[in-house]
């Protein structure tokens, strides 16, 4: 009898980890997203931002969203335009919470890779 109720207290709380899984800020569990941000329009079309005539392009562009290495895009929440607009096509990392049923962070923290090809990345801006 104690075994049984054991196991459906354990299943139980299983479940109930499972449900909540979702909820868990990225930064708890001790883990970001890496990527680069791209214009939206860019990343509709699987690409990165044009080099040529960048800042013209970039001024076009309405949206800035996070591209992960295998192709996910993330949209970050509670982060201004003008900071992600100075950061588009850099390796970054964000740092947030992932919302429910959507492909979106709330951003706590944005990290950015400091040279080309150095695992070191700088802390430019968080969350007030």
């Amino acid at each position: 009898m104690c075994e049984n109720t054991m196991s459906r207290l354990i299943s139980c709380h299983r479940i109930f980890a499972a449900c909540l899984l979702p909820l868990i800020s990225l930064s708890v569990w001790g883990d970001a997203i890496q990527g680069q941000i791209v214009g939206l329009d860019c990343a509709k079309h699987g690409h990165l931002c044009p080099l040529q005539q960048f800042e013209s392009h970039i001024s076009q562009e309405k949206d800035f969203i996070l591209l992960t290495p295998n192709k996910e895009v993330y949209t970050l929440l509670d982060i201004s335009r003008d900071t992600l607009v100075r950061h588009v096509n850099k390796k970054v990392i964000i740092s947030g919470t992932l919302e429910p049923n959507s492909h979106s962070i709330k951003v706590q923290q944005l990290q950015v890779q400091l040279g080309h090809g150095l695992s070191r990345y700088e802390s430019i801006w968080q969350a007030p």
